[in-house]
């Protein structure tokens, strides 16, 4: 086939279906809307839905029509044709391949859509992507042969697209991966990435960047043991559709979902502390972002049960329990997870001087709004300040629940759990925010004097050390594993 004379052929696809559920797809640059093989009439069929896969401006005709052709004018035309569908009351799951599934990553972030998957979508190019002074090479030679192995062009004989690589590819390609990379964090909604492993153009590593930034809680990466760069024509094809089709059943995709207010628990682990919890608790009692405060005093010998108990009485908000005997800080504060049901957890320290109301929406606001998965007030005493890695151990802090369910039980004992939060929610979620407040907590030397609160403070440090080095040297590797899936040969 002459590539580079119009074929009457290459149309959009409009798959029409009885229903308001659509997928919604986009195909990859120099590619046309034949790039998705059988999947639209696959994704018809098994969810009765209608399929579109528009034809890009200056695809499907000639390579020289991509000349003058931007980001721009791709993201103009699909807008126009999303909102249509849209304003047609259309449950929309946006789809792309390469540059089109970044395309439909950028459009998910702006667009109430139920859904999105995206196939080898380089978010992170290989090197030969980053040659400095490749683009200039536009100034000589405008297309560049593809290199494609006899296989791939077997595979893809029924297939249009051009057989050269225009130069003003990589200029659109940079563009969209920064526009994509700004907007990630918007979306919500449910989102599969799948890669190649081996692909030349596109790190399989752009889906865990993908997973990590986004705000979905539904969602999947998945990387194929191949070097196709074109996954939708290669052996791997069915496979990929069984994913495909699994995932948006098991999310249950066309499902309206009920947006319902969150609810936020306090968790106060406590442990001989009668001096000063009560103002503490009587604060976030009349706090109006938090739903409950639970109270899990940790064997105290000292009147914080019998504080707490009577302040239960008087704000219904506190709930109290108490361990038997001491387990240990993060031990109470897992107790105190397990005895709620609420979306968001904050946890909070009972000793501490200058808390508020403000103060604690400050903190938890952030992730109520999904801006970040936890959030952490940083106090104001003087090392905390001056030094930001002891201010990030701070115990006030919210987060999602999945956060805390999801984090391995080593780092939920004595004084792990701050460190090992903040380094798994860096590593493996959505990354964390942080704050400095006029708050601040009561020294270790001044609750249990001198010699003891120092013994206090150094075994804190040292379990402080030992969940750092876990993290950095073993866990960091280890957990990785568990949010990669691999798809092998």
């Amino acid at each position: 086939m002459d590539q580079k004379k119009i074929n009457p052929r290459i149309e959009p696809i409009n798959l029409k279906a009885n229903s308001d559920k659509e997928f919604f797809l986009i195909h990859g640059y120099t590619g046309s809307s034949t790039d998705f093989n059988g999947l639209p009439e696959y994704l018809h069929k098994k969810f009765n839905a209608n399929v579109r896969v528009i034809l890009l401006k200056g695809h499907g005709t000639s390579i020289t029509d991509l000349d003058n052709v931007s980001l721009n004018d791709f993201i103009k035309q699909i807008e126009i044709e999303l909102k249509k569908d849209l304003k047609r009351g259309r449950k929309i799951v946006l789809g792309g391949y390469s540059l089109g599934g970044l395309l439909s990553l950028y459009l998910a972030s702006k667009y109430p859509v139920f859904g999105n998957f995206n196939v080898v979508s380089p978010i992170k190019i290989n090197p030969y992507g980053h040659v400095p002074g490749l683009s200039l090479a536009g100034k000589f030679r405008k297309y560049w042969p593809k290199f494609l192995g006899q296989s791939e062009v077997s595979l893809r004989k029924n297939a249009f697209y051009y057989s050269e690589m225009h130069v003003n590819g990589l200029k659109i390609l940079k563009e969209c991966i920064s526009l994509v990379k700004k907007n990630l964090k918007e979306i919500s909604c449910p989102c599969l990435s799948i890669h190649a492993k081996k692909d030349s153009l596109g790190n399989y590593k752009s889906v865990f960047v993908i997973n990590k930034k986004i705000k979905s809680i539904e969602k999947q990466g998945v990387v194929f043991d191949t070097k196709y760069h074109d996954l939708l024509f290669s052996d791997k094809y069915k496979d990929l559709e069984k994913i495909v089709g699994d995932f948006f059943n098991k999310v249950d995709v066309f499902k309206e979902k009920k947006i319902s207010p969150k609810t936020v628990s306090a968790i106060v682990p406590a442990y001989n502390e009668g001096e000063r919890i009560k103002n503490v608790l009587e604060i976030l009692a009349r706090t109006k972002i938090l739903n409950e405060v639970i109270v899990v005093d940790d064997g105290s010998s000292d009147n914080t049960g019998k504080i707490t108990r009577e302040l239960t009485k008087k704000y219904h908000k506190i709930r109290y329990f108490r361990n038997g005997v001491n387990k240990g800080k993060a031990y109470s504060m897992d107790r105190g997870v397990k005895s709620s049901k609420s979306d968001i957890i904050f946890f909070c320290d009972s000793d501490l001087n200058g808390l508020t109301s403000d103060i604690v929406e400050q903190i938890v606001s952030p992730v109520v709004d999904n801006e970040y998965s936890m959030f952490i007030g940083i106090r104001n005493n003087v090392m905390q300040k001056i030094f930001t890695p002891f201010g990030l151990n701070s115990g006030e802090r919210a987060m999602h629940r999945e956060v805390w369910e999801s984090l391995p039980n080593f780092y939920k004992y004595r004084y792990r759990i701050e460190v090992g939060l903040n380094y798994f929610v860096k590593l493996f979620k959505n990354g964390f925010g942080y704050k400095q407040f006029s708050h601040f907590q009561t020294l270790k030397e001044v609750k249990y004097g001198f010699w003891k609160g120092t013994f206090f403070r150094w075994w804190m440090n040292f379990d402080v050390a030992v969940a750092f080095l876990r993290m950095n040297f073993y866990d960091r590797f280890r957990i990785k594993k568990e949010y990669e899936s691999y798809i092998p040969m």
